[in-house]
């Protein structure tokens, strides 16, 4: 396998069922190329799935600082995905790698998504079509290329509240003269279903309005 699975938990409820669906759809990925930054959720997860990579988290959570710290732990692609999102393709990572890699001028490519996500054109379509992204992907699961990540470096860690890291990084993908993506041949259900550890932070409010407020400044727009 070219690519490893990068996910973020601090809730065993949802990284157990998370892996779990990936197994299901990828039988030939090897375990160990799933890494887990743990913000707490190894002690109740490690149990219930085959041998990970594990990396331990940083606290405070920061989403960009422990995604570098996954992103840092491998060597080839990334699939950045979130803990409370299930791959739903068969062999939908194995497809999306590959059609990642007959575009080498894209540089963020997302699954697309059937449920909750905060740009609507990442939902899913019925046809495995890809498409070009103008603006910006919401980070559910999203493909990085490791040549990409070494041009543009990491996430800017500056972003030490609730959203906009992932805004940041596609609009530097696209300063860099690549492509942003959805691949509709493989789809990752965001439904709710596994609950959202960060959105249901009482702080919420807060810490968006911090993160808004420093990606207007560093660009000189909203997203």
């Amino acid at each position: 396998m070219s690519f490893s699975v990068v996910i973020l938990s601090g809730r065993a409820a949802n990284l157990v069922p998370c892996v779990q669906s990936i197994f299901a759809c990828e039988p030939s990925l090897p375990t160990t190329s799933i890494v887990v930054v743990d913000d707490n959720a190894r002690e109740g997860a490690e149990a219930a799935l085959p041998p990970l990579t594990w990396v331990p988290g940083q606290r405070p959570f920061i989403f960009a600082r422990n995604a570098n710290r996954g992103i840092a732990a491998v060597a080839g692609d990334v699939i950045l995905m979130n803990d409370d999102a299930r791959l739903i393709t068969p062999l939908g990572f194995t497809r999306l790698s590959e059609e990642v890699q007959r575009r080498p001028t894209v540089g963020v490519c997302s699954a697309g998504v059937r449920g909750i996500v905060g740009n609507p054109r990442q939902l899913a379509r019925p046809q495995p079509e890809f498409r070009v992204e103008p603006h910006g992907l919401a980070f559910v699961c999203v493909y990085l290329p490791r040549p990409v990540l070494q041009r543009l470096g990491p996430l800017d860690e500056r972003f030490v509240g609730y959203g906009f890291e992932d805004n940041d990084y596609c609009q530097r993908t696209i300063a860099g003269g690549l492509q942003l993506g959805i691949w509709d041949g493989c789809v990752v259900d965001h439904s709710g279903e596994l609950p959202s550890t960060y959105r249901t932070r009482p702080d919420l409010p807060v810490l968006f309005e911090h993160s808004r407020r420093l990606y207007r400044e560093k660009w000189g727009r909203d997203a």
